[in-house]
Formats: C-alpha cells, sequence, structure tokens
C-alpha cells in the first residue's frame, strides 16, 4: 500500500495549485458573463462572487500559514 500522507511543502504546492484553478475560473467566467443572455448573466456573476469569495479566503489562509 502507498503512503499518501502529504509533507507541508506539497500540501502548501497542492492548496497553491488548487488557488490558481480557483483564480482561472473567476477570470473565464467574468470574461464569458458579457456574451450571456441577460437573464444568465445575474446568475453566473452571483457564481462568480461566491467562487471569488472562497478564493480570498484560501488566499489570506495561505498567506497566514495555515496551510
Amino acid at each position: 500500500m502507498v503512503n499518501s500522507t502529504l509533507t507541508p511543502e506539497q500540501s502548501r504546492l497542492d492548496t497553491i495549485k488548487h488557488l490558481r484553478w480557483q483564480a482561472k475560473a473567476v477570470a473565464n467566467l467574468l470574461s464569458a458573463v458579457h456574451l450571456l443572455p441577460a437573464a444568465d448573466q445575474q446568475t453566473t456573476l452571483d457564481t462568480t462572487t461566491r467562487l471569488a469569495d472562497e478564493l480570498a479566503s484560501d488566499l489570506a489562509t495561505l498567506v497566514r500559514g495555515a496551510v
């Protein structure tokens, strides 16, 4: 059986990769929102806001050194 325990450095790198994915998702959603029908724009902005809030919280946690 393979030991799946991550070192603190590996955990930090995984967190950074996840944050990078989140940032790209926020940027992509914002880039595309103007292409959507008006009825879908607000829903997309709401989703983008939640994702951006999560990104900000995770980034603050990383900076504080909790990860």
